[in-house]
């Protein structure tokens, strides 16, 4: 009897023994097996400036040669004269200018500045009188200084269509074009330059661009009826409608290595340090 109520005991005792180690082997076994803490991973550095606008700008190019071409007659008679302007969209004028800019300035930071279609479009000299003592370079540097508002580089270069008078007619030819004249058909490309200092803006030089291949002879006889870069194309090349010039992949490419030829000439003189 006592040997039993012995073992009982015994046995009560290993079993409260057992059940009290049990939770803390079951603990154990958990905090084993869960997996390590990871370390956030680093985030990743924002707020970087792109490269190119944001950095120093030796020259600003403003190119406002647009997309206009013009498509003229010049008869003999007033009711012979006819000019129509068409859409080019696609040939790229203004980023030539900007391509010519740098190939004349190699080495140079070179930024295209966008002006907006009607920035210039207030500037006209006022007629009569009041015309004789209107300064518009006044206009024109109020112009520039807005169109490159926010911006800051060293010299500003604009680019612009301008006029000449054709021939010894009371009619003028303007910009980028083509004109037929009695028989004869002209390409033409006319653009002005102006060097802005880019702190005063003072304009620093100006001229028309020029290829400068018309023979002093040549000019004196007014063979050429075009005062500036232009040459005399073959007959049948003028086109049969106004909107067919747009279409027209050689006329396109004339008209490019007509401007680029210019520019070429001109550009490294107008872009030449002063000392």
């Amino acid at each position: 009897m006592v040997r039993v109520f012995t073992a009982a005991i015994f046995l009560s005792c290993f079993i409260v023994s057992a059940s009290a180690q049990a939770p803390s082997s079951q603990g154990a076994a958990t905090q084993a097996g869960r997996p390590a803490a990871k370390k956030p991973e680093p985030k990743a550095k924002t707020g970087a400036k792109p490269a190119g606008d944001s950095g120093p700008c030796q020259i600003g190019v403003i190119p406002v040669i647009g997309d206009a071409f013009v498509v003229q007659k010049v008869g003999l008679m007033v009711f012979g004269n006819d000019l129509t302007e068409v859409s080019t969209s696609g040939w790229g004028l203004d980023d030539l200018v900007v391509a010519r800019v740098r190939a004349a300035a190699p080495g140079a930071t070179v930024r295209k500045i966008t002006a907006a279609k009607d920035a210039f479009a207030a500037i006209k000299r006022p007629e009569g009188l009041s015309g004789l003592f209107h300064d518009t370079n006044a206009d024109l540097i109020a112009a520039v200084r807005q169109i490159v508002s926010g911006t800051r580089c060293n010299r500003y270069v604009l680019v612009r269509r301008y006029g000449s008078q054709f021939s010894n007619t009371n009619q003028d030819v303007r910009g980028i074009g083509i004109v037929s004249w009695v028989g004869r058909t002209y390409l033409f490309a006319l653009t002005y330059i102006r060097v802005f200092d880019g702190e005063d803006f003072s304009i620093i030089k100006r001229g028309p661009a020029s290829t400068d291949d018309e023979s002093t002879i040549s000019r004196a006889l007014m063979l050429n009826p075009i005062r500036g870069p232009s040459r005399k194309l073959e007959e049948g090349y003028f086109p049969a409608t106004p909107a067919d010039a747009a279409s027209n992949p050689a006329l396109r490419d004339d008209v490019r290595a007509l401007l680029a030829a210019s520019l070429n000439q001109t550009m490294p003189a107008m872009l030449a340090e002063q000392r």
